[in-house]
């Protein structure tokens, strides 16, 4: 092993490298400069070495060497490359999550050199914090960006699923993941479960939930701390990967919103092979912050539409229900006043109700309410009104219809009720169900209120002419 001695002009050459490790555009080319400048000045072997400050983050932190936690600048002796004998570290600091140390080939005994090789490496440390620096703002910049682009897009993709499948593949996407995984609260059994996968089927994972601590993804969602895995084996509770991993790192982030965790994204097997970073952890962390936001408006709209469907649709037949056929029935009027169009209104009522209640029970008598729904539904066209006006009574708005082809779809219906009971098993034998229709069409003279009160009138004529029949105004 050599020994080095420096000369005045060694020491300014390598002082001089500190403003050619300052102009270098990243850290990696910064640490070439560096060593091959040592190398060219004292004639010896030297390389900058640099290891994990921890073999994870996010709270699951493993063991730092002792020679990682030594002081920017110490002289510290080093097995050489060869293993031919003792070698000098400079330890050079902490860059990009790493410690840094430039090794050099060489015994350096004298106190005056040691000390010179001190100051150097922490001018050198300090000479290295430039290009990580510009490597830290133009990063900054491009994950601004990323999450400007991707919370633009947010905006523009419609529904739950479609949503939560965007949010994942441009995740993954981003980091240059090739599997991910997508896990959600279940509100109703507390559970996680995963309704959208990317690199592999869905389908193997649908039927799995899991336990918030449990795993990866549960302790990610229990801690609400991203969690990066360089290696699995340096973590003693997930030693084993599955098979269809092709590396041992991951990613796991959660999605937080209003304090809340509404689930977590995990991804795996980087395209290139390599581990994960800090930079693919602090880009999804960028990403996960709208993709959050995006889910809660989105499971917001969905609460709306629940709440608007259950304002206007009858629980029990799935019919419109009374408040928004008086809604559409006033717009009906106006637009058929308006373009001088049709409208007829049909009313239902189902015969003998109240007797078939009160002999076979409330169920049955809503069983009979559902079946009726279900053939007025079958019986209309799409764009007619069909509603439960009350109790055993329908409401049927037909926009564009005269009186003859409503009267068509008023027998359509009759046929189809007496059909329907007649092969229905669930029913007793002998019990038949039949309606009784009254039927009435809009003049310029009739108000939307007048309109309900002539069908009413021709349901009345119905009912005393012998039910199960037709009868207009």
């Amino acid at each position: 092993m050599p020994r080095t001695r420096l000369s005045l002009s060694a020491i300014r050459r390598l002082r001089a490298l500190a403003s050619v490790v300052v102009a270098a555009p990243d850290l990696h080319s910064a640490a070439g400069a560096l060593a091959d400048g040592v190398a060219a000045v004292l004639d010896v072997p030297a390389a900058v070495e640099r290891r994990l400050l921890d073999a994870t983050a996010g709270g699951l932190a493993g063991p730092v060497p002792p020679a990682l936690s030594a002081p920017v600048g110490l002289v510290m002796p080093a097995a050489e490359a060869s293993g031919a004998g003792p070698a000098t570290r400079l330890h050079l600091g902490s860059h990009h999550g790493e410690a840094w140390d430039l090794v050099i080939e060489s015994d350096v005994r004298r106190r005056r050199d040691r000390l010179v090789f001190d100051d150097l490496a922490r001018q050198w440390s300090s000479a290295l914090d430039a290009p990580e620096m510009r490597h830290r703002t133009t990063r900054v910049e491009a994950i601004v960006g990323s999450a400007y682009a991707f919370a633009r897009k947010l905006t523009r993709v419609h529904g739950s699923t479609a949503l939560r499948q965007f949010i994942l593949d441009a995740m993954a996407q981003s980091v240059g993941a090739q599997q991910g995984a997508l896990a959600l609260m279940d509100e109703l059994d507390g559970r996680l479960r995963i309704p959208n996968t990317y690199g592999y089927p869905s389908v193997l994972v649908e039927h799995v939930r899991l336990q918030p601590g449990v795993g990866v993804m549960g302790r990610v969602f229990e801690t609400r701390r991203p969690l990066l895995v360089r290696d699995i084996g340096d973590l003693p509770t997930y030693r084993s990967r599955r098979s269809r991993y092709r590396t041992a790192s991951f990613l796991a982030v959660p999605l937080l919103a209003n304090g809340d965790v509404l689930g977590v994204v995990s991804l795996t097997d980087r395209v290139d092979g390599r581990a994960f970073s800090r930079d693919d952890l602090t880009t999804l962390r960028a990403l996960a912050a709208p993709a959050a936001l995006a889910l809660v408006s989105e499971r917001l709209r969905e609460r709306g539409r629940e709440l608007a469907h259950a304002a206007t649709v009858d629980p029990l037949t799935g019919l419109f229900n009374r408040r928004y056929f008086q809604t559409r029935l006033d717009e009906e009027v106006e637009r058929a006043r308006r373009y001088s169009l049709d409208l007829a209104l049909l009313l239902a009522d189902i015969d003998n109700f109240k007797q078939f209640n009160d002999t076979l029970g409330h169920l049955a008598g809503d069983y009979m309410l559902k079946q009726v729904a279900d053939v007025l539904k079958r019986s209309v066209r799409m764009f007619d009104v069909c509603t439960r006006f009350g109790g055993e009574e329908f409401a049927i708005l037909m926009p564009g219809s005269s009186v003859a082809n409503a009267m068509v779809v008023a027998e359509r219906i009759r046929t189809r009720v007496v059909a329907s009971s007649r092969d229905d098993t669930t029913l007793p034998p002998d019990t038949r169900v039949t309606v009784s229709l009254g039927l009435a069409a809009l003049t310029p003279e009739v108000t939307s209120q007048e309109l309900i009160a002539r069908a009413d009138r021709a349901l009345y004529r119905a009912k005393n002419e012998g039910k199960n029949c037709i009868r207009t105004v």
